[in-house]
């Protein structure tokens, strides 16, 4: 019997009392919804709502470490004002801002008003930007309080001096625990050093976050993720009686079969109607193509090139390994353009450049009124304008600007091509066996 009574006593005052949830992002870089031109891809803000929902609001924490879009263009502000939108849908409580963050929300004309939307916290060097460097958001578990506070450093000097005003005091009331945001991987030891920190959210490794310390000893550290690929998620269990609050690190993939938040799904279609406004594809910047060179489109090959035309026309099906049970056309080379109509992406820049020929020059696309013939991805992104080639009748062979199949065909565009580039390469054959004198952009360039 006393033996039982001791048991009972000894997990009771090691119980938890209930635990939060931190849920963290950063390093956005404008990156609001994945390309789409493939299966097996991450991200997407209007599925960042399903991970988020799934904690109660009174015992989360959610916080976006900063670098909400990668530079300041045109394009970026638009999508940089998206971006505040729907963090505030999204429920952040808090977002750290980097000097460029705040040069861009000045710009937008937002940096005034980004307090009613959520707090900000920054360290960044601007004199005449009066941001607090940390945030305190306050937790009730049962009989006990907890103060979970995120701070923002830069120098060492910042670090020691947030370290020091930190609290440290556990009591059987009140227990904090303190995040550290640092721009510095090296900074992870300075933190560990004031023994007041309790985790380090460093600068990235890779898309998803990552544990990159010893959780015996220190305090912990993570590396953020890149572009919305993955929730961090920090579980916070408070102890019933005595000890200091444990942490324990997961990630969350945000994959394509969560549901999908209406609102967000809204709020893109407007940002899509604003890049439309805004004519960024006609106002692209465009280079002088080398050696005086002019895209002619793919129609102009068809007279000494008729069965790779017709067959580039009418095959070259892109292997997707989602989708290789089907038969559907839309995954074409020579229909990379409807694509794009499809999910009404065909005014963004950033889209377009990979389903049409030459839009990086003065001679390639602009639009598919002014340019109809240099839709899709066509003869010319492999071997580069025809227009001596033509002129010549021949004699004169294609050359470069050449593009080569990961020039689009990207971890964050083309999820399934690693590790698939024959498969893939194998669908766009459109010349005659043996291979001779073709210059073609294949995984590993066949010359």
């Amino acid at each position: 019997m006393l033996l039982c009574l001791f048991v009972l006593l000894f997990f009771c005052s090691f119980a938890p009392a209930g635990e939060i949830t931190v849920l963290f992002t950063g390093n956005e870089l404008g990156s609001m919804k994945p390309c789409g031109c493939s299966g097996g891809q991450l991200g997407g803000l209007d599925r960042r709502y399903a991970v988020f929902s799934a904690v109660k609001p009174e015992n989360r924490l959610i916080i976006d470490t900063g670098s909400l879009v990668p530079e300041l263009t045109e394009q970026n502000l638009i999508k940089f004002n998206t971006i505040v939108q729907a963090f505030t849908q999204l429920g952040y409580d808090l977002v750290n801002l980097t000097e460029q963050d705040v040069i861009i929300a000045r710009q937008a004309g937002l940096l005034e008003g980004l307090d009613s939307a959520f707090h900000c916290i920054s360290a960044n060097g601007l004199e005449d930007v009066n941001l607090p460097a940390k945030f305190t958001k306050r937790f009730l578990l049962n009989d006990l309080t907890l103060d979970v506070t995120v701070a923002v450093a830069d120098t060492d000097e910042q670090i020691l001096q947030i370290a020091g005003s930190l609290p440290v005091t556990v009591s059987r009331s009140t227990m904090p625990v303190n995040i550290l945001i640092v721009s510095r991987p090296e900074a992870a030891a300075v933190a560990a050093e004031t023994r007041t920190i309790d985790c380090v959210i460093v600068p990235p490794r890779s898309d998803e976050p990552m544990l990159i310390s010893d959780t015996n000893v220190g305090p912990m550290v993570i590396s953020a993720g890149r572009l919305g690929k993955y929730v961090g998620k920090i579980r916070v269990e408070l102890p019933a009686q005595t000890g200091k609050p444990r942490l324990s690190f997961s990630t969350i993939p945000v994959t394509e079969d969560l549901q999908q938040y209406q609102p967000l799904v809204e709020l893109y279609k407007d940002y899509q109607r604003m890049v439309k406004d805004a004519r960024l594809l006609e106002e692209y910047p465009r280079f002088v193509p080398p050696d005086n060179l002019e895209y002619v489109g793919s129609r102009s090959c068809k007279l000494c090139h008729d069965y790779e035309y017709e067959k580039w026309l009418t095959s070259g099906q892109v292997f997707i390994p989602a989708l290789a049970k089907q038969a559907s056309s839309d995954s074409r080379h020579a229909d990379a353009y409807a694509t794009l109509e499809k999910v009404n992406s065909h005014y963004d820049p950033e889209c377009v450049i990979c389903h049409v020929v030459g839009m990086k020059y003065q001679t390639g696309f602009v639009s598919p009124t002014q340019t109809p013939d240099l839709k899709d991805v066509g003869c010319e992104n492999c071997h580069g304008p025809g227009s001596e080639h033509i002129k010549s009748l021949g004699a004169v062979e294609t050359s470069g600007p050449i593009s080569t199949c990961t020039d689009c065909h990207t971890s964050e565009r083309s999820a399934e091509y690693a590790g698939n580039e024959k498969q893939y390469f194998e669908k766009t054959i459109h010349w005659r066996q043996p291979l001779s004198r073709i210059r073609v952009s294949e995984p590993n360039r066949v010359q």
